[in-house]
């Protein structure tokens, strides 16, 4: 029987998120524009330490399919840290002589989040931004569009409008005249 893997170390380098959601942006957005180019899939696991989030360095896979990780060592996250989540890349709209969807979950993207019991990610090549709920089965977008080629400036974060409360309600005064002085 052949040994278990081991789970891989910390990178040299990593940033820390107060979400999954921070995290997952952060690496598609570091990768997704060499993941087009390539024509190749690009991902890896997202790990919780603590109450903060990380993503692994990017593995590289083919046109169509990527190895996040997963079956690594402790789902392919540090000892001491726990896989949450997983992303990757969908670079084209066509490759390995069939048409693709990029902009959505295949059945093998949603199965891996399914059977790990873990949320999973997508930048498409429209730089569409997706998340995969494996609690309620859903797909959502799970932010603004992604930078998907290098001559397109930086997306300015999008700043909600402040929301002015009204004041609050005074009980209403009830004034009571004077008595005459005779």
């Amino acid at each position: 029987m052949a040994e278990p893997l081991p789970a891989p170390g910390f990178p040299l380098e990593y940033e820390l998120f107060d979400t999954v959601t921070e995290a997952a942006r952060a690496a598609l957005e570091s990768v997704l524009i060499e993941s087009i180019e390539r024509r190749k899939e690009f991902g890896a696991m997202i790990c919780q330490q603590g109450n903060q989030f990380f993503a692994m360095p990017p593995r590289e896979g083919d046109t169509n399919t990527v190895d996040v990780g997963h079956r690594l060592g402790n789902r392919g996250c540090p000892e001491g840290a726990t896989a949450v989540a997983y992303y990757h890349t969908h670079p084209a709209y066509k490759g390995a002589g069939f048409n693709m969807e990029p902009d959505r979950f295949s059945p093998e993207d949603r199965g891996v989040a399914d059977d790990l019991k873990i949320d999973a990610y997508v930048g498409s090549v429209s730089g569409l931004f997706l998340r995969y709920d494996h609690r309620m089965r859903k797909i959502m977008v799970a932010g603004p569009r992604l930078r998907n080629a290098r001559d397109l400036p930086q997306p300015v974060p999008v700043k909600k409008p402040a929301v002015k409360k009204p004041a609050p309600k005074r009980p209403r005064q009830h004034i009571i005249p004077a008595p005459r002085l005779l």
